[in-house]
């Protein structure tokens, strides 16, 4: 008995380095990102952490391959992509016409929307997303954002203030200079745990529907399917729903 468990341990062990050792040679999944989305993909303390990272690392038990960040800045991501220096691009992109005649996207691993955020004490006045059409408040959003065209188009009767960030929306909202906020749902899932716009609301109802979704190149679809297949594995599991509680700590209309 000895020696035949012996020989079985001798044999696991045999497999697990020709697995590694395979795994090794493939090279790692070279992946994308500026790191500049909270609380999908950010730095904090040196790391890159957030949803899509968690999600990564997930995905590397799933494919059997070790995975390799690659910052970048956003405006080289999917230029970076197409030249072949990295395989996948996870930066909270979004599938878009625009960035589909430039890449392939896996499965989406989140759906959401554009949200309008509020000062708590005016949740009377709006009474919900649909009191946003009324006009007869100001709007902020930042210039040249999906948000900024979505509130000239949509919501028009308001009137429009632009803003160069979502912090300085969010702090004008603060400070009373306008009433409403409209902004991509990162702006909303970072606030519900920052003390410092404890005085404000978002409604969480998304006013758009969009899907994030992982880009991979044009000329390679195997790579598309196996991040896909990965993406719907992960998804019926209790840890995928761990990853979303963890990042995101509101209810999503999924």
């Amino acid at each position: 008995m000895r020696g035949l468990s012996f020989f079985y341990r001798t044999a696991v062990l045999g497999a697990v380095l020709l697995m590694v050792s395979a795994v090794t040679a493939a090279g790692p999944l070279r992946i994308g990102t500026s790191a500049s989305s909270n609380p999908l993909i950010f730095q904090a303390d040196g790391n890159i952490v957030g949803l899509e990272a968690d999600l990564a690392r997930l995905l590397q038990a799933r494919i059997g391959q070790p995975i390799e960040f690659r910052l970048l800045p956003e405006s080289d991501l999917l230029p970076a992509l197409a030249r072949g220096e990295v395989d996948v691009v996870m930066s909270g992109l979004t599938i878009t016409p625009e960035r589909e005649q430039l890449v392939d996207f896996a499965q989406p691993y989140l759906r959401s929307g554009l949200m309008a955020i509020i000062r708590t004490d005016d949740v009377m006045r709006f009474r919900g997303v649909a009191a946003l059409t009324a006009g007869g408040y100001r709007l902020g959003s930042v210039s040249g954002s999906a948000a900024a065209e979505y509130a000239k188009r949509e919501l028009a009767a308001a009137t429009q203030v632009a803003c160069a960030t979502s912090d300085e929306c969010l702090q004008s909202l603060v400070a009373n200079r306008i009433d409403a906020f409209v902004d991509a749902p990162t702006t909303s899932w970072t606030i519900a745990t920052d003390r410092r716009y404890a005085s404000l609301l978002s409604f969480y109802r998304p006013l758009t529907e969009d899907f994030y979704a992982w880009a991979v190149g044009r000329n390679n679809p195997q790579l598309r399917e196996r991040l896909s297949d990965a993406v719907r594995s992960m998804q019926t599991t209790q840890i995928y729903e761990h990853i979303l509680n963890r990042w995101i700590p509101v209810k999503l209309d999924q």
